[in-house]
């Protein structure tokens, strides 16, 4: 099993207050910290990207050059999950899970229908 130790988000659910940053923290239970540039996403890590591969020192890790060049020199947040917000969530996912019969048994019903009008 692997522990989480926190998560740093980015991408468009990280643009908009704190909304994601706090529903990605309950769902995985973990702190989400969000760097100044979250919005940018796939092209901003794109570019950390080719930035590492060109300007990387022999042998330094992704995570090293990330930490060393990037993450260090940027202001962000760290928000906690809320008690009750994971509360939720698992009230939720609980919820969920009891209502895939329902779903299991609506699929099998449209392909019984289909079925019975290829044998008409």
């Amino acid at each position: 099993r692997v522990k989480i130790d926190r998560i740093l988000g980015h991408g468009g659910l990280y643009k908009g207050g704190t909304a994601g940053q706090r529903f990605t923290a309950a769902a995985l239970s973990t702190p989400v910290s969000v760097m100044e540039t979250a919005g940018e996403g796939g092209a901003w890590g794109a570019g950390l990207l080719a930035a590492y591969m060109a300007w990387k020192p022999q042998g330094e890790s992704l995570s090293g050059y990330l930490q060393r060049a990037v993450f260090d020199r940027m202001s962000g947040s760290r928000l906690d999950p809320d008690p009750r917000d994971v509360e939720g969530f698992l009230a939720y996912v609980k919820r969920f899970r009891a209502g895939l019969p329902v779903q299991r048994a609506a699929v099998d019903c449209l392909d019984k229908g289909k079925a019975e009008e290829g044998d008409a």
